[in-house]
């Protein structure tokens, strides 16, 4: 198709300038180059466009109606392209971005602001879930997703939020039992568990020694949004990403246990993640780029991920969100 495109408009060249050599010149081709276009045209037509001779050239009959007919469609495909052209790069329309339920804070909240502040003509449309996300199968722009939410078969993804698992439960839970001094203890103690998680752990102390625990719990929930409020109703023990628990810790509804441990190869990263990096909407490349802003983030470098294929920032660029 390409070729045939280029074939006409180097026919519409000869025609206009009156000449193989002149049309050379001026698109900076050979007149070799000319003439196979030309006759690659007429030959792809069965039909005689021009009539040749050593001082001149003319149109035949079905050269001159087929001029006009190549000028109108490529009047027409310049018109398309610079339309697409624009629509890409148009501030309006609708984005849509999914969200980790658990991860709203108010700092996304200020990201969202912001961007509808900037883009007064772009819908935002905001959808908060728990479970597994296809972007394109979801009709989704843009995602801020924990890894493990990703199936979408490729993708570019920058990280958002790295933080470690933490035992947290309310003072009202812990001023009933003894606050469990190793990760054993937790085995006499009622724990809230994401299912998404295995049942061993592997705990490490500032020593590095490390155990590992078996965690039978008592309530198992498939969104950490839901565990962070049954431990705060006095539940149990829950076991939550640092960034959602952070205010409630430091207001002091929820206390930290087992804090001289961490737990080995279990961290939550959350990642921002989109399509294609090269042909991105502008509406898209601006929520890309406040969000990098938002949150400082470093430049991507492309790596493979297992199965997923998914295209990491390597350079493991973190920032904090609280709850």
């Amino acid at each position: 198709m390409n070729h045939l495109i280029a074939a006409m408009r180097t026919f519409l060249k000869v025609v206009d300038v009156q000449g193989f050599g002149r049309a050379a010149e001026q698109l900076h081709l050979s007149p070799a180059q000319v003439t196979r276009h030309v006759n690659d045209l007429e030959s792809h037509l069965g039909v005689r466009l021009l009539q040749r001779s050593t001082r001149r050239i003319a149109l035949t009959d079905v050269g001159s109606r087929y001029a006009d007919g190549c000028r109108a469609l490529l009047s027409d495909l310049e018109r398309i392209e610079s339309r697409a052209t624009e629509d890409s790069c148009r501030m309006s329309g609708d984005l849509h971005v999914v969200v980790l339920a658990s991860l709203m804070s108010p700092e996304l909240a200020a990201l969202f602001a912001d961007y509808q502040e900037r883009h007064t003509d772009v819908s935002l449309h905001v959808t908060l879930t728990e479970s597994d996300v296809d972007l394109l199968g979801g009709g989704f722009d843009v995602g801020i997703l924990a890894d493990r939410m990703i199936t979408s078969l490729s993708v570019v993804s920058r990280t958002l939020v790295h933080a470690p698992l933490v035992a947290v439960a309310s003072p009202a839970y812990l001023m009933n039992v003894s606050t469990p001094q190793r990760p054993a203890d937790l085995a006499q103690h009622r724990t809230i568990a994401h299912a998404a998680r295995g049942k061993i752990l592997r705990w490490i102390d500032g020593s590095g020694a490390n155990q590992s625990v078996r965690l039978d719990a008592c309530l198992t929930v498939n969104s950490a949004l839901l565990q962070r409020q049954m431990a705060l109703a006095g539940a149990g023990i829950a076991l939550l990403p640092e960034y959602t628990i952070a205010n409630d810790v430091k207001f002091g509804t929820l206390t930290q246990v087992l804090g001289e441990y961490r737990i080995e190869n279990d961290d939550v990263t959350i990642n921002l993640v989109y399509q294609d990096r090269e042909f991105l909407p502008g509406k898209v490349r601006a929520f890309v780029d406040l969000a990098v802003s938002h949150f400082n983030l470093p430049l991507i470098r492309s790596a493979p991920q297992h199965a997923s294929r998914l295209q990491r920032d390597a350079s493991g660029g973190h920032q904090m969100l609280s709850a």
